[in-house]
């Protein structure tokens, strides 16, 4: 009895840690809430309020090696799991040119490993790239805050 009531308490400490954290990301009108999120792998991204949106990973705008996500129109929880550090831009592409774009920020390293790249392939983004740009201006301010406090 012992070993079953220590392996359930083992169990409840231990997993958090292993799964990561759920981190919830609104569409609230034509905008993420929070427009930019930090995350550490292993944590799941859930979109809430999708009615009318989808949420989508752009092209050259991910860490190298990552698959990214396309999410199909209005689903609602949709969650996919980061796996690996760096920045991931995505959008709603009904709403990319009102200013629907988003970044996850995944890992502690600050700049992340992938910020070179973001900046480099953001001419490569068509459709919304100043949406796209203003979200990484967002992006670098938190990224200056999270510095400052330490």
């Amino acid at each position: 009895m012992r070993k079953i009531i220590f392996s359930v308490i083992a169990i409840a400490f231990v997993s958090p840690f292993v799964y990561g954290e759920e981190l919830v990301i609104h569409g609230v009108g034509m905008q993420w809430k929070p427009m930019v999120t930090f995350a550490n792998t292993g944590d799941t991204l859930k979109f809430k309020g999708m009615i009318g949106h989808d949420t989508q990973t752009i092209a050259g705008l991910l860490p190298e090696g990552s698959s990214g996500w396309k999410s199909k129109l209005g689903a609602e929880g949709f969650g996919v799991v980061v796996e690996r550090e760096g920045i991931y831009v995505f959008k709603c592409n009904p709403h990319i040119g009102a200013g629907m774009v988003g970044v996850v920020i995944v890992g502690e390293k600050n700049p992340p490993n992938n910020l070179e790249m973001i900046q480099t392939n953001l001419k490569n983004v068509k459709a919304g790239r100043n949406m796209v740009q203003r979200a990484i201006r967002k992006m670098n301010k938190a990224l200056q805050r999270k510095k400052e406090s330490g």
